[in-house]
């Protein structure tokens, strides 16, 4: 059976895109303390007023602002992973459904592992976890995505 892949432009466009997303993650894992709480404490600022302007008054923490950022973060490279599969056989990219694996929770570990020598840092196990499930989870979007595309895919080409 054939392997449809998209081009070599769309795959190192895509391979780009899923280094840029490591770098942001590795990037703020090596920021230190007071500059990474002074950060989250912006965003939680800014979240506070847009929940305020809509009638909602749900009680964010820093630690929330702080977690919900690392699943976003690893949920958005689980999906440009699987993105990078999609690229290299939009017919079966769950065949590197292991290779995304593997290189979201390597991810996650050398995230985790930057914060062990950053001041004021602590690398965890649980935010290990915590990356992880996000990659799995955006790995899983971007697959059932894929499903639908495939099926349209195929009953276009079996329609000519």
């Amino acid at each position: 059976m054939a392997t449809y892949s998209c081009g070599k432009k769309a795959k190192a466009i895509l391979i780009i895109i899923t280094i840029a997303l490591v770098a942001f993650a590795f990037i703020h894992s090596s920021m230190p303390a007071d500059i990474s709480s002074e950060e989250s404490g912006n965003v939680l600022e800014f979240l506070q007023k847009i929940l305020d302007f809509l009638g909602f008054t749900p009680e964010l923490t820093d630690h929330i602002v702080r977690k919900s950022a690392h699943f976003c973060e690893y949920t958005a490279i689980g999906a440009m992973l699987m993105s990078c599969a999609f690229a290299f056989d939009k017919l079966k990219p769950y065949k590197y459904y292991i290779n995304v694996m593997f290189c979201g929770l390597a991810t996650a570990v050398c995230d985790e592992t930057i914060q062990l020598n950053v001041e004021g840092r602590a690398g965890m196990i649980t935010d290990v976890l915590l990356d992880f499930s996000g990659v799995i989870f955006g790995t899983l979007i971007m697959f059932f995505i894929f499903l639908i595309y495939k099926k349209r895919f195929i009953a276009k080409s079996e329609n000519k």
